[in-house]
Order: C-alpha cells, then structure tokens, then sequence
C-alpha cells in the first residue's frame, strides 16, 4: 500500500464522491445514528502505521474508509485502474499481498456490513435510515432475503451473500 494519511484519505473520499457518513468515519466524528460506530469506525491502525508497515498489506494505492467491530478487517478503495473499487482485507490473517481482493461496487461492499446488522438484530426501522446515509439502494430486498432464507451456517449465508452480490452487479 503506498503510504496513506487520514488527510489523504478524507480528500480521496471527498474525490469519490461518496456519503457524509464516510468522512465522518474517517473524522471520527460522532455518527448520526446511536452505536453505528460499533459497526464503522475509523481504520486508525492503517493510518498508525509508517509506510512501510502499510505496504505489507496491500500493493499499491489505497484509500482505508472504514474497519469493522472487530478492528482486523478493512473496507477500502484501490485506484489501480486494473483493480479499481471497493475491496475488503484483514490485518490479522494471511498474508493480503497473496491474494487479489475482489473489486466491488460501492452497492455491493455495503451488502455484508448490512447482512451483519440484520444479523445483529437490527430492526427496519433502524436500518432504512442508515441505508440512506450510506446511499445503500438495495436494503429493502435484502432484508426482505434475509428474513425468508434459513442462512445458519457459514456457507449457506456466503453463498446467498454471492449470489445477492452478483446480482445486483453495476
């Protein structure tokens, strides 16, 4: 990963064009809606890192947007035109150099991180609103799919969360 600040960071996804509510991740500013940042919080241990320690996750340039409740994993932009879009990757696990993260639309990197709050318990009326800060079109079918198939283990809920993926495809 070719070093990255947080302030290189905000302007790239000024330059994106994405929400709000991403800057204000990467801010660390308080969200609009309560605990969302349990789920999305600032990726601060990429930013921590010198250039080095930042190179040995991802090759080239990367634009961190957010990491999960659990800190390990990354949502974030690459801006190599063979590789460009949205792609997650782990700081604890394999080495990411080794592998070749799957690019995918703004739409489609918002589906696992609402699986996750469906999964979490969250209600309609909490996730609708949080659809439109992140611009997330598809939350409707999604808990809709959610609700009607029986997705308990790893694998059914993988492959439902490819196929949903799939299809809505940009």
């Amino acid at each position: 990963m070719d070093h990255i600040t947080q302030e290189q960071a905000r302007a790239d996804i000024v330059a994106l064009g994405l929400p709000q509510v991403v800057l204000d991740i990467v801010d660390e500013k308080e969200l609009p809606v309560p605990n969302l940042d349990l789920q999305f919080r600032a990726p601060y241990e990429i930013f921590r890192l010198e250039a080095d320690g930042q190179a040995e996750y991802v090759a080239g340039r990367v634009t961190p947007l957010w990491a999960g409740n659990s800190g390990y994993t990354v949502v974030a932009y690459h801006h190599a035109p063979e590789r460009r879009g949205f792609f997650r990757f782990d700081l604890a696990g394999d080495d990411p150099r080794d592998t070749h993260p799957v690019v995918l639309s703004w739409q489609q990197v918002l589906v696992k991180e609402f699986q996750e709050m469906w999964e979490g318990e969250a209600t309609a009326e909490r996730m609708r609103p949080m659809a439109t800060l992140f611009g997330f079109a598809h939350v409707d079918r999604l808990m809709a799919e959610l609700q009607e198939f029986d997705l308990h283990t790893f694998e059914k809920s993988d492959a439902w969360r490819a196929a949903f993926i799939a299809s809505i495809a940009d």
